[in-house]
């Protein structure tokens, strides 16, 4: 995916090895889908320090309930 942070790039490696895969909407953002069905929704610009954080902090409390279903 062309045009992402390399803070991006970098989730969306450690996103990949828990099974989600990212791609874009048409109002630019990114949606986040799981292989079980999980679903985040984050934008593909984060204009604060904390975005990426808060990215992988939702991704992780995403897969943990998808491994309970």
């Amino acid at each position: 995916m062309n045009g992402l942070h390399s803070d991006m790039r970098q989730l969306r490696r450690q996103a990949a090895a828990l099974g989600w895969t990212a791609s874009r909407t048409n109002g630019g953002h990114l949606r986040w889908t799981h292989e079980m069905g999980g679903l985040v929704f984050r934008p593909s610009t984060p204009s604060d320090v904390r975005s990426i954080r808060n990215t992988r902090a939702q991704i992780k409390r995403e897969t943990s309930k998808d491994e309970v279903k």
